[in-house]
């Protein structure tokens, strides 16, 4: 009779159990598992495929230039703006924003480890930012701009190869570009423009110097013309460098977008150690663009009458 009830309790008990189980599951797995980059910044670490990646840190100086000053410079010189002395490796901030455009949330921005790429020879782990709209600049009546930069460092295991090349990605969507055509003086038309880039300095991580000027750039860029948006293509940059035991990378994020324009950057992926690709794009060029697009950030739209 007892051995009856203890069987009826324990058949009684099993949908709890499952019930139980499954939603340790569920605790387990999907969103609530995920890894943002503020957890990074919290001193959270990945090892994958032999190289360690750590030390994830927020770097872009707080006393960034705003206001006028910020708006001298991209007259006189928009290009300084990824200067390394605007960097700070001690008490970094993430990031800015200029105009209707607000500061990013690393909180929100989702860390997706990549391993190697089995397509590929050699070995390139590397990892995914999902933005989750928090690159991205919505301009509205005054153009807008947003700055987010952060560093790291990735040191091989004694098991794996020395260091000897990064490369960097983007996708991105643009949302909407500004319907103007902007006259400036002297006698200079600039277009509305919405656009994103990524820089990706390697450095030494104990001097912080760049690696021989190595610097990766990763463009996408929306430009109003006569004949609607004209679009630049978007690239993968790769750079090779001597061969390292530990590297620092730096990353600058910025998304931009003149008035009635709107830009987001959904994810930047990098990997380390990946091999040199078929054909690679010419580098130069590419940051005269951004210069032209940033300098866009200067202009207003015009009001009627004006």
């Amino acid at each position: 009779m007892i051995d009856d009830i203890r069987v009826r309790s324990l058949r009684r008990g099993r949908p709890a159990i499952g019930v139980a189980a499954f939603c340790l599951v569920l605790g387990f797995s999907g969103t609530g598992s995920a890894t943002t980059l503020q957890d990074m910044f919290n001193g959270t670490s990945f090892s994958q495929d032999g190289l360690e990646f750590s030390n994830f840190a927020p770097v872009l100086a707080n006393t960034f230039p705003t206001g006028q000053a910020l708006e001298n410079l991209l007259k006189t010189d928009p290009l300084a703006l990824f200067d390394v002395q605007s960097l700070d490796f001690t008490a970094g901030k993430f990031s800015h924003g200029w105009g209707n455009a607000v500061a990013a949330n690393a909180g929100n921005i989702v860390l997706d480890v990549l391993p190697d790429n089995g397509s590929t020879p050699g070995v390139d782990p590397g990892f995914r930012l999902n933005s989750a709209n928090e690159w991205t600049v919505l301009a509205g009546n005054i153009a807008s701009a947003q700055l987010s930069a952060f560093a790291y460092e990735v040191a091989r295991t004694p098991a794996s190869k020395q260091i000897t090349s990064a490369q960097i990605g983007q996708s991105s969507t643009i949302d909407l570009v500004g319907p103007d055509i902007l006259s400036l003086p002297p006698n200079f038309a600039l277009p509305d423009v919405a656009g994103s880039f990524a820089l990706q300095f390697i450095m030494d991580p104990n001097s912080n110097d760049v690696l021989n000027a190595i610097l990766n750039v990763t463009l996408d860029l929306g430009v109003q013309s006569p004949s609607g948006v004209m679009r630049f293509s978007r690239f993968e940059s790769w750079s090779g460098f001597a061969d390292r035991d530990a590297i620092r990378v730096v990353n600058v994020v910025g998304v931009t977008a003149s008035s009635g324009g709107g830009f987001t950057m959904n994810a930047l992926e990098q990997r380390i150690d990946p091999p040199r690709p078929a054909a690679r794009i010419p580098e130069p060029g590419t940051l005269l663009l951004i210069g032209i697009g940033l300098a866009g950030i200067t202009c207003r739209r015009r009001t009627a009458g004006q």
